[in-house]
């Protein structure tokens, strides 16, 4: 074990007092975390329970990533059972831990907390922000008093007076140098333009073109021979377009530049500068960070994110003023007056939704937040801290890349709301009451997809108007399936108005074509088909679409970094279409490749089967237990402990010839797997990192003269589909090669 005993990030929990707890997780961890036959909608739980249960800790001594299973595989019934242990035992747990704190000094910092303290404590509740009890926690401020305070968690608040900005907040506008008049008519503002000056009959054109599948027209962007990327625009045709500022700061906010200048300076690089120009003018953006250090993206949406938020609350408030004007115009007995009408609104008060992995990040990107908004005090902070910050960090061991991924509170359940004022910013308000809702996928989903239909509850992301999905590669390892269910509901027509007044609500809301608006910003590590399809099938942005792409050449790839001239073989076979790229596959494997490399091969033990798909590696592990003699074992990201050391052991020791591999149990363990001589990668890796460190075990082999460098060989499969992942490992100059060639096999060294 681990010095800090992690199991997927988290700490385990021992004695007695843990065992239903430690039970609860262990019935959650092959099963589907959406119960089906529930009594009671998460939004009925206290307020310590549903983002509690996510602390989902499987017992393994290193990082698991036995976090989701298909859902083919569930057992609903038993999952539901588990939530309501784990409910049960995390309220005892909190209100345990409360009573405690309740003697202590109030003011203690996280990071010096004593290693004794309930790790659990570090969950965030996904209930206090939609709906609960009252709960005793601080309202921090700046200032930050030694004094806490009674603060009731907000929950589902119907109330006009809650859930939208209401008449008395009118003193609080924002004003701008420019005069309010000015502000309004800018049609120049980007804002302005996607959201207010927009003609009725221009939209509807574009959403019929739309649904007849109008072809979108492409154009590239061109960038200096030094920013590293290529990106193409597209749009529908004869679409309009805003003008384009050479200052990227023109149309922030004073406040939000004024933050953004004092911490980051008035000079952008020629990434910041690429992506803020398209971001601004609310296109749609998917920009593959390439780099796992490289996170300066994300000032630029949170920016971005304040910036269409403030503008958005400035101009209710001032339309507020100018009816309350109007109202007391009509009392003081004028007449001739017409009275004024604004489109201002949506359905709900939030606007902005962050998808974010893993608590850490949210805790990260909250903090970049709170610095860039320009608010003098931020209520609810200590409770954030103690319920999304950890000071833990993986073991040396790890990669750099899995360390940054990792660290810290790397649980992947959460949602939390965060409401703006001129002066103020207050986390774990309630859904219906915030401007920017920051969630994980699931803990999203588990709101969306209530088991009781009549409770779910979906109306609080109906107006959403930017969307940010951060760190995608990373979700997709969790389990896609929740960010589709995220995008199945938002900008859907509430069940519900909330008391909306529809004298104020946009006729395009009204008349869903809200998605036609939606800004979606999508960023990766690399990008794949399900995270291109974001951007592509998924988006219909008609103020176009942004994908930068990378520039990977052959001395930048990954294969020229490895460091070992060992044989490199890549074969490829024939594919019509991408739906038939998993038979295909299956088929050449076992008809050419499994008969070859076990008449041709030097070594008799020693092979790693690599498979990037889970549902491959089942058809693989099926067949060659029915199908073959040959002596293999198999792990993957739902293995048990003991099978997982078992099964490594045994093939170090050559008990096993074969061993089968998943890479979504590579991501999220890192495993250094001994006796490795010889590596077949039935696909290409998604993360090119994962190729090198494969290469690598044979290099282990080889220093401990266990191989031959000169007899042992790294074989990949691959088709003409695999061409983008192909790209990052060997370079755009030869991955179209390989592709499209007459030769089916090409061999480096």
């Amino acid at each position: 074990m681990s010095k800090h005993g992690y199991a997927n990030g988290h700490r385990n929990h021992k004695g007695s007092e843990n065992s239903n707890f430690k039970r609860g997780r262990k019935e959650l961890r092959n099963l589907n975390r959406k119960p089906k036959h529930a009594s009671q909608s998460p939004l009925e739980t206290s307020s310590t329970t549903l983002d509690d249960t996510a602390r989902y800790e499987p017992t393994e001594t290193e990082y698991s990533g036995e976090k989701q299973t298909p859902e083919t595989t569930l057992d609903e019934d038993k999952a539901y059972n588990a939530l309501l242990t784990l409910l049960k035992e995390d309220e005892r747990r909190i209100k345990k831990r409360k009573v405690r704190s309740s003697t202590k000094n109030k003011d203690i910092d996280i990071a010096s907390r004593g290693s004794n303290e309930d790790p659990d404590i570090r969950a965030a509740s996904l209930n206090s922000t939609v709906g609960g009890q009252p709960d005793n926690t601080s309202r921090d401020t700046v200032s930050s008093s030694d004094e806490e305070e009674e603060d009731e968690i907000a929950g589902v608040n119907l109330g006009e007076d809650e859930d939208r900005i209401s008449d008395n907040e009118t003193h609080d506008v924002d004003y701008d140098s420019s005069s309010d008049e000015d502000e309004d008519v800018d049609s120049r503002d980007p804002f302005e333009f996607h959201f207010n000056d927009i003609d009725e009959a221009y939209l509807n054109k574009k959403q019929k073109e739309l649904e007849e599948r109008s072809k979108w027209e492409t154009e590239k962007i061109e960038f200096s021979s030094s920013f590293g990327y290529s990106a193409t625009r597209s749009y529908l045709p004869n679409s309009r377009t805003s003008a384009t500022s050479q200052d990227p700061f023109a149309h922030l906010k004073s406040k939000v530049k004024s933050s953004y200048i004092d911490n980051f300076g008035t000079q952008l690089t020629e990434q910041d500068k690429a992506i803020f120009q398209h971001m601004s003018k609310y296109e749609d953006i998917l920009f593959p960070y390439k780099d796992y250090n490289n996170d300066s993206y994300q000032k630029l949406y949170i920016a971005h994110a304040l910036n269409h938020v403030y503008k958005t609350r400035d101009r209710i408030l001032k339309n507020n003023n100018k009816l309350h004007n109007y109202q007391a115009a009509l009392k003081e007995g004028k007449t001739n007056l017409k009275e004024p009408e604004f489109k201002d609104q949506g359905f709900t008060r939030s606007k902005v939704l962050i998808l974010l992995p893993s608590r850490n990040s949210c805790y990260e990107v909250v903090n970049m937040l709170i610095k860039l908004s320009g608010t003098d005090q931020q209520e609810n902070k200590r409770k954030f801290n103690d319920q999304f910050y950890n000071s833990d960090e993986p073991p040396d061991t790890k990669p750099d890349d899995f360390k940054k991924l990792f660290k810290g509170n790397n649980n992947d359940f959460f949602c939390i709301g965060l409401k703006l004022t001129r002066k103020s910013l207050k986390l774990y308000s309630s859904f219906y009451s915030s401007d920017i809702i920051i969630a994980s996928p699931i803990g999203l989903s588990l709101i969306l997809e209530s088991p009781d239909k009549r409770k779910r509850q979906y109306d609080f992301i109906s107006s959403i108007e930017v969307l940010v999905i951060d760190q995608a590669h990373h979700m997709e390892m969790q389990n896609w399936s929740h960010v589709n269910t995220v995008l199945k509901y938002i900008n859907k027509i509430p069940k519900d108005f909330h008391d909306a007044d529809f004298s104020r609500i946009r006729m395009w809301s009204i008349n869903d074509q809200a998605k036609l608006l939606r800004q979606n910003l999508v960023f990766t590590e690399y990008s794949t088909p399900t995270i291109n399809s974001i951007i592509g099938t998924k988006s219909s942005n008609i103020e176009g679409k942004v994908r930068f792409k990378p520039i990977i050449t052959s001395k930048t790839c990954v294969m020229s970094s490895i460091g070992l001239k060992i044989r490199q073989t890549f074969q490829r076979f024939d594919c019509d279409s991408p739906a038939n790229d998993p038979d295909a596959r299956f088929k050449f494997f076992t008809n050419t490749i499994l008969p070859s490399i076990m008449r041709t091969t030097s070594y008799e033990d020693g092979l790693l089967i690599f498979i990037p798909s889970y549902f491959d590696y089942l058809r693989v592990k099926d067949y060659m237990k029915n199908n073959s003699k040959l002596l293999f074992g198999s792990i993957d990201e739902y293995s048990s402990q003991s099978k997982l050391t078992r099964t490594r052991q045994n093939f170090a020791s050559r008990r096993t010839k074969i061993l089968l591999y998943t890479e979504r149990l590579h991501h999220f363990r890192r495993f250094e797997i001994a006796g490795v001589k010889n590596v077949l990668m039935y696909g290409v890796p998604s993360n090119p990192i994962f190729y090198k460190e494969l290469v690598r075990f044979i290099g282990v082999s080889i220093f401990k003269e266990e191989a031959d460098l000169n007899l042992s060989f790294v074989k990949t499969l691959y088709s003409k589909w695999d061409a983008v992942s192909l790209e990052r490992i060997i370079g755009k100059e030869r991955a179209p090669v390989l592709c499209n060639a007459v030769n089916s096999t090409y061999e480096f060294k």
